[in-house]
């Protein structure tokens, strides 16, 4: 099952790195804490989003249409639960502010 939110990306994490206790083999793992916005733009909850390998060189601070999987992990403190898994970031561009309209001489004069 897929399906999709926006998210508003904060701020990119430090990576965070270790060695498994069970394989001795080394891992990494990348966040973002994130602002998981409504349809209508509102706040719903803030939070730590995981970013996938495939993901992680483009991963910045924005507005972002985020595609997410439900799938069983079979390993770690999840093993066996349905979690979702972020799949897909599409960056929404931002609306450029408009500039103030300038009185003009005629305008002003009146």
């Amino acid at each position: 099952m897929k399906f999709s939110s926006t998210v508003q990306i904060l701020k990119v994490n430090e990576v965070q790195k270790g060695v498994s206790a069970k394989t001795g083999k080394p891992w990494e793992r990348h966040t973002a804490e994130c602002m998981l916005l409504s349809d209508t733009g509102e706040i719903e909850c803030v939070g730590r989003l995981v970013i996938p390998d495939s993901l992680r060189e483009n991963i910045q601070p924005g507005i972002f249409r985020a595609g997410f999987a439900l799938v069983v992990p079979t390993f770690g403190d999840q093993k066996g639960d349905i979690t979702a898994r972020l799949t897909a970031l599409t960056l929404i561009p931002s609306k450029a502010p408009t500039a103030p309209v300038r009185a003009t001489t005629a305008t002003a004069a009146a």
